[in-house]
């Protein structure tokens, strides 16, 4: 019985992981960057996790889609400033980030914009989310 949902599992994992390649090729072509976040770029992740990825334009609308394997979190850099004020999961995709494909350095300007607003806010990540340092307890 238990190798019969061992092999359940396998089959739905390179289905998935062959579904996540497909979709990863797609949005290569649409974006500037692509870079994978979350448990499968900590490490930390299940054969049945999911794929979160943060696909950087250069302008647009800010956006989170849910797809079959996963979530893709559609970051314009023209409107990086707007983004941060009002979603943390920015927050979470330059902490854990990994850039797939595209053009690194477009990673890069988030990364550099996020750590600055993420310093001046005096925020932690927990895990529960960001907050600001004294409300966890930390001092400066």
């Amino acid at each position: 019985m238990y190798e019969k949902w061992l092999r359940a599992l396998r089959k739905v994992t390179v289905l998935r992981e062959a579904r996540f390649r497909e979709l990863l090729n797609e949005l290569c072509g649409r974006a500037l960057a692509v870079v994978l976040f979350g448990s499968r770029a900590r490490g930390d992740h299940t054969p049945l996790s999911d794929w979160d990825l943060l696909a950087i334009t250069p302008s647009g609308e800010y956006k989170l889609e849910v797809v079959d394997v996963g979530q893709v979190a559609w970051l314009p850099l023209d409107r990086l400033d707007e983004v941060l004020e009002r979603s943390m999961i920015i927050l979470d995709a330059v902490a854990d980030g990994k850039v797939l494909c595209g053009d690194p350095q477009a990673f890069n300007v988030v990364k550099e914009k996020v750590e600055k607003y993420i310093r001046e806010r005096g925020l932690v990540r927990t895990k529960s989310g960001w907050y600001p340092r004294r409300a966890v307890g930390l001092v400066d």
